[in-house]
Parts: structure tokens; C-alpha cells; sequence
């Protein structure tokens, strides 16, 4: 009985100790939720405070961006109070042991203002870790899906995304 209490004790105790999260992951998340408050708020200081200067990304639909001109898209948005808000949700958070790097792994939804989602897809992202703590070092973003044809349109418009693809073809 008594080694048998000891063996549970061990037991709990490994099981805390794998729940507590690692601080440089809980650190890339809360970065996460804070960028992501900002897109909210229309907040570009907030947005673009995770960036790093070298900062690079590959949106939705495939156009490739420096910071600068991520950071003014976004910027350009948020004068728009009924443009489309994009949010990320973090699936995984992997920490090198290599290097001062981490990946994050999600998947993201883009809805107007107290509307469902109506683009989504998935995103990996580069944090680095520096003196100023952790910074995004680039994101890969790749649209999936979208629920409104209108919108749909108007994004291919906008960005010169292709119309999408019809499926397999039958020969």
C-alpha cells in the first residue's frame, strides 16, 4: 500500500509537471493574443510591436510582403471599421533546442466586425528570440476556405488571387 501511494504521488507529480508550460511558449503565445487584441482595437503600434525589423510574410493568397508594407496593409485596413479582421489561433508552439528559434503552428479566420468567419485557413510562423524577448521573424499564411461569394470576389479582386480551384478533373 505504501509504495503503492508513492507510485501515485510520482505519478501526479510527472503529470503537473508536463502540464506546466514551458515561458518562452507561454511568452510566443501571449505575444500571439496581444497582436491579435490589436487587429481588434485597430491598434497598428500594438500589431506591429511583434515584428521584428527584418520581419517577412507570404499571405493567404500567396503575395510575399516585407514588414513595411505588411504593417501599411494592415494600417489601411484599420481606417476601415467594416474591413475584414483576421485572427490567429495557436494549435503548437515547438522550441528549437538549436537555436533561439520557435514555431508556431495554427490556423486563422478572417470575419467582418460581429459576423461569422468567413475566410479561414492555416499559418505557420518564426519567432526569434532576441534582447527585446521573442519577435516574429516571418509568417507563412495559406488561404483554405471562404463561405461568401461576394467576399470571395472581392478578395480574388483585391489581390489578385486566382479564382479558386475547381477540384480533380475527370479525363
Amino acid at each position: 500500500m505504501k509504495s503503492f501511494a508513492i507510485g501515485l504521488l510520482l505519478c501526479v507529480a510527472c503529470v503537473s509537471c508536463v502540464a506546466q508550460a514551458d515561458p518562452d511558449e507561454e511568452s510566443i503565445r501571449s505575444i500571439r493574443a496581444a497582436s491579435n487584441k490589436a487587429i481588434v482595437t485597430s491598434d497598428i503600434s500594438g500589431f506591429s510591436a511583434s515584428l521584428e525589423p527584418g520581419f517577412v510574410v507570404v499571405t493567404g493568397n500567396g503575395s510575399f510582403l516585407s514588414r513595411e508594407a505588411y504593417v501599411a496593409a494592415f494600417a489601411k485596413d484599420f481606417e476601415d471599421p467594416h474591413s475584414v479582421r483576421f485572427e490567429r489561433i495557436v494549435d503548437s508552439v515547438e522550441l528549437s533546442s538549436s537555436v533561439p528559434l520557435a514555431a508556431e503552428h495554427g490556423h486563422w479566420v478572417g470575419r467582418l466586425p460581429g459576423r461569422p468567419a468567413i475566410f479561414s485557413g492555416t499559418y505557420l510562423a518564426m519567432w526569434r528570440r532576441g534582447e527585446s524577448g521573442w519577435k516574429l521573424r516571418s509568417e507563412l499564411f495559406i488561404s483554405l476556405a471562404c463561405s461568401d461569394a461576394a467576399a470571395c470576389e472581392s478578395y480574388r479582386k483585391r489581390y489578385g488571387a486566382a479564382a479558386p480551384n475547381p477540384g480533380p478533373q475527370k479525363r
